[in-house]
Formats: C-alpha cells, sequence, structure tokens
C-alpha cells in the first residue's frame, strides 16, 4: 500500500538550529534485510531500537526517519521531560489516587531509563533535574494552581508554592503572582538529546535519516513485512511502527488520532547587560496554569536564549509553514508581556512541532497485526511516556513480562473521533485562548 499520510519537513526549528552543524546522514540506499524494522526516530523508537539490541545482541536492527533526527517533532519539543501532566485538574484525578500514582511511576520509569541512558553515553544534552513551575498571571490562573495543588496532595507529590516576590526572584519578571514548584521533572535541550541518542545506539542498529518510508507491503501468514523509500527498501518479519500522527497514513487508527502542531521561538542570545537587566535564575521552566497559556524555558547552557512557547493547531500532515509568522506574532505579544525591559530582543527562530492526542487521554500500544506492533499517542507526557512505551514494546515483543508492562496493556484504546474534527480543534483553540486572557 502506498503510505497516505506524510509530514513536510523544514530548518526552522531553533532547537536543532542553534547546535553545530549536523554530519551528512546515512541515506537508506538499497534494499536491506534485519530482524526488526523500526520506523520513526523519536523518543519511543529509539527506545524500541536500543532496548531490541540490548536484549537481542545477536539481532539486526534498523531504524528509519523521514528527517534528520533532531528535526523530527522529538527535537521540536518545548524540553520538559515531565513525570506528571502539566495540569491534574480534573475531579476524577484525585478519587482515583492509586491509578495516578501509577501512571506517575511509569513515567519516572521511563526518565530514569532515559537518564542513566544519557549518562552512560555521556550524551551532550543539558539534561538536569530542575522540576518544572506551574505559574498564573490572573485570578483565574490563581484557581486554577489551587486545584492543581489540591490533586497533588491527594496523591502524595511532592510540591513548593511561590508567592509574587518569590516568583519575580526566580523568573526575573513581575509579570506571575503565584507559582508551584514541582521537584521531579528534567529539562533537556531536545534535539541534542534525540541526536545523541542515535548516534550512541549499539553496534547491531543501523539508523538512516532523510528516508522517508512511501509505500510498505505486510506481509501474511507469516511473511516478512517490506518497506519502501524513494533510494531503498527495508525488509523484516517485525515491525514497530513509532510513527504516532502519523500512523493513519500507514492504515491504522483512522479517525482515532488528533494531530496538533505547537509551536515554539527563541531569542537571540542574551548580552551580559540584558541578563542583568531582568536578573532572576539561570534556568528553568514555566508551565501556565491555564491549559492554553504559554510556557517558558529559560535556557543558558551553552547559550543564554529565553523560549516561548504557546498556541496550537490541526494539522494532519505538520504543514510547518503555513503559520508560523502567526505564531511567532503571538509568541512576540507574550513575551513583551513578561520582559518587556527586552522588547528590543528578537526572536532567532519559530517553529512549529507535531504531536498527537486521543479524545479520551488513552494511548495506542501493542500488536496492530500480525508481527507489526505500534506505541503511538502520549497526550502532552511525551518524553517520559514515549521513552517507557518504547522500552516496554522490545521487552513485550522478546517475551519478557513486568508490572510495568502490564500497565501499559491494559490501557485502553482511543475513541473515535467526532465529525467535523478540524474545525472543532480550531473552535477549541480560539475559545480556549479567549479563556486564558493574559495567561496567553
Amino acid at each position: 500500500m502506498r503510505v497516505s499520510l506524510l509530514p513536510t519537513t523544514d530548518r526552522s526549528n531553533g532547537w536543532l538550529e542553534i547546535l553545530p552543524p549536523l554530519a551528512e546522514p546515512t541515506v537508506l540506499t538499497g534494499d536491506v534485510v534485519c530482524d526488526y524494522l523500526v520506523i520513526g526516530g523519536g523518543y519511543s523508537g529509539l527506545a524500541a531500537a536500543r532496548r531490541l539490541a540490548e536484549l537481542d545482541p545477536s539481532a539486526s536492527i534498523v531504524l528509519v526517519d523521514g528527517d534528520r533526527i533532531g528535526n523530527n517533532a522529538a527535537g521540536r519539543s518545548s524540553g520538559f521531560a515531565i513525570d506528571h501532566a502539566h495540569n491534574l485538574r480534573a475531579k476524577s484525578f484525585a478519587d482515583a489516587k492509586k491509578a495516578a500514582q501509577d501512571a506517575i511511576a511509569l513515567n519516572r520509569a521511563g526518565l530514569d531509563w532515559l537518564g542513566a541512558t544519557i549518562e552512560r553515553e555521556e550524551i551532550d544534552c543539558q539534561w538536569v533535574q530542575e522540576g518544572k513551575y506551574h505559574a498564573a498571571a490572573t485570578d483565574r490562573g490563581e484557581r486554577m494552581l489551587g486545584q492543581f495543588a489540591e490533586s497533588l496532595e491527594a496523591i502524595d507529590e511532592d510540591h513548593t508554592i511561590l508567592g509574587a516576590s518569590e516568583c519575580a526572584e526566580v523568573f526575573g519578571s513581575t509579570f506571575w503572582r503565584k507559582a508551584i514548584h514541582a521537584p521531579h521533572s528534567y529539562l533537556v535541550q531536545p534535539a541534542a538529546m534525540v541526536r545523541g541518542l542515535a548516534d550512541t545506539m549499539p553496534d547491531n542498529v543501523a539508523v538512516f535519516e532523510n528516508s522517508m518510508v512511501t509505500d510498505v507491503d505486510y506481509g501474511d501468514h507469516g511473511a516478512a513485512h517490506t518497506v519502501r523509500t524513494e533510494r531503498g527498501s527495508v525488509t523484516a518479519p517485525t515491525l514497530i511502527l513509532a510513527t504516532n500522527g502519523f500512523t493513519e497514513g500507514f492504515g491504522f487508527l483512522q479517525k482515532e488520532l488528533i494531530p496538533l502542531i505547537t509551536w515554539g521561538s527563541i531569542t537571540r542570545e542574551l548580552t551580559d547587560e540584558e541578563s542583568e537587566r531582568i536578573g532572576g535564575a539561570s534556568s528553568y521552566g514555566i508551565i501556565a496554569a491555564h491549559p492554553a497559556g504559554t510556557s517558558v524555558r529559560r535556557v543558558t547552557d551553552p547559550n543564554n536564549r529565553i523560549v516561548v512557547r504557546n498556541i496550537f493547531s490541526f494539522s494532519k500532515r505538520s504543514d510547518f509553514v503555513g503559520r508560523k509568522h502567526w505564531a511567532a506574532k503571538t509568541h512576540r505579544k507574550s513575551f513583551e508581556n513578561r520582559w518587556p525591559t527586552l522588547s528590543d530582543v528578537p526572536f532567532e527562530h519559530s517553529w512549529g512541532g507535531a504531536l498527537s492526542l486521543s479524545r479520551n487521554g488513552e494511548p495506542v500500544f501493542g500488536e496492530l497485526r500480525p508481527n507489526v506492533y505500534g506505541t503511538v499517542v502520549h497526550n502532552g507526557v511525551g518524553i517520559a511516556r514515549g521513552t517507557i512505551s518504547g522500552k516496554l514494546l522490545a521487552e513485550m515483543i522478546l517475551g519478557e513480562d513486568s508490572e510495568q508492562l502490564r500497565q501499559m496493556q491494559a490501557k485502553g484504546r482511543p475513541n473515535r473521533n467526532l465529525p467535523f474534527q478540524d474545525l472543532g480543534v480550531r473552535i477549541n483553540a480560539r475559545a480556549r485562548r479567549l479563556i486564558a486572557g493574559l495567561e496567553e
């Protein structure tokens, strides 16, 4: 079958563009045969390929990505490696204490494994456990923070509350009135992280970039599967789809995924005088109390910059070009609201990053058809949940068993989407922005 849904690509990703230039990619050419084929070089695909190699060192594994790893969706995130969702305000959350604690433990297992890999392989990606701040600038935001604190207390999660003066001291801005610090998350340079993970794969993993899969022939009755790119093909008895919202193009999950683009901008490097002008901590990550509000990163290693991320749009093909200037204009306003004394500091890059949600928050994990496996939809906890689900999927394929694997296998399945999905997303996004007000 022809793969019916392919991403568009560009080179606007600020996280990648501020890194040293990449070496030339290894592009798939000719016909390759292997034991395991992984499509997608994001968090799940990288974890699955590495874990397969660790558990079966005699096997040959091929990982194929249609872009440069680091310029794909995983390298375009905000770099919040979080252990629980940004906003835990649903009334049912506090009632389901055991389920919530199990979900957080699963995410932390992913972060622990990822952190151990980064340390062992000496990957320079600014991986640091700084926690995350949830911050409010309005009365509505403060009420939401209160609900968030209640949820954390109900599940015995550590957190610290900051008042307005403490916020100003940490953030270098009087914009925020109140914040909650949750200490167990990490901050990371996402493009550097996924590039480092790809570059340090075990010897039995071959990584091919700029190799977009255009056709797939699913083997029946135990036959091997074959995928084709513009210049080559790969044949393997076991196929893993770590393709998130693009899985629909491979013939699965039609009308079950909600593909979105979230937008970010990064400033040029701040001068020493500009840094002194605002003060504050040298590194932190802020998540708005309102779900439609603005996330902020202060990054000082190796460059002193500020990252702003807000607004989302619907796009099946991840069109990063069409709305980039609109997004950058919104980011400009959000940036100057928070740091008016830096109004003369321009953005150096603005970009979009793809993610995929499900309407009921359930993931896709397991066998999609004989010897075709998928791990898709991580619903806002992509680095942690993507990593652990990729690792566990490899373990499941190789016959391993664990409480964490059973927990993933017990998850539900995404609901089918409502009609006029794209219109609904646009209306929802607009309504959320209006309600968020100054939080945006």
